[in-house]
């Protein structure tokens, strides 16, 4: 049970530590750091720790390219669990070899 209870609480230290630095260099790159990106024709979203960040580009010299961020719940729970489960496998395998 306390290895479970850790890994949570690294977990989400490590996704609102992500979520925070992504959205500060978002402020100031118009990017995320870190971040799974996917293209497409005249769009790019890039996400990852609850954020989702869209970027559609102008098709007319006269138009705007359009930015959002955004805060996804679901895409926050779907990273704290898998890093946490990454988090408890790296445990699991210490504590392993810790007692050989």
């Amino acid at each position: 049970m306390k290895r479970i209870t850790l890994s949570l609480i690294i977990s989400l230290g490590i996704n609102l530590l992500g979520a925070l630095a992504n959205y500060i260099y978002y402020r100031l790159n118009r990017h995320m750091l870190l971040c799974i990106r996917h293209f497409g024709g005249e769009i790019t979203i890039e996400s990852a720790f609850g954020l989702i960040f869209r970027h559609i580009y102008a098709m007319r010299p006269e138009d705007r390219d359009s930015l959002s961020i955004r805060f996804e719940p679901i895409l926050f729970v779907i990273w704290f669990l898998a890093i946490a489960v990454f988090v408890y496998l790296i445990l699991f395998v210490v504590g392993k070899i810790r007692k050989k």
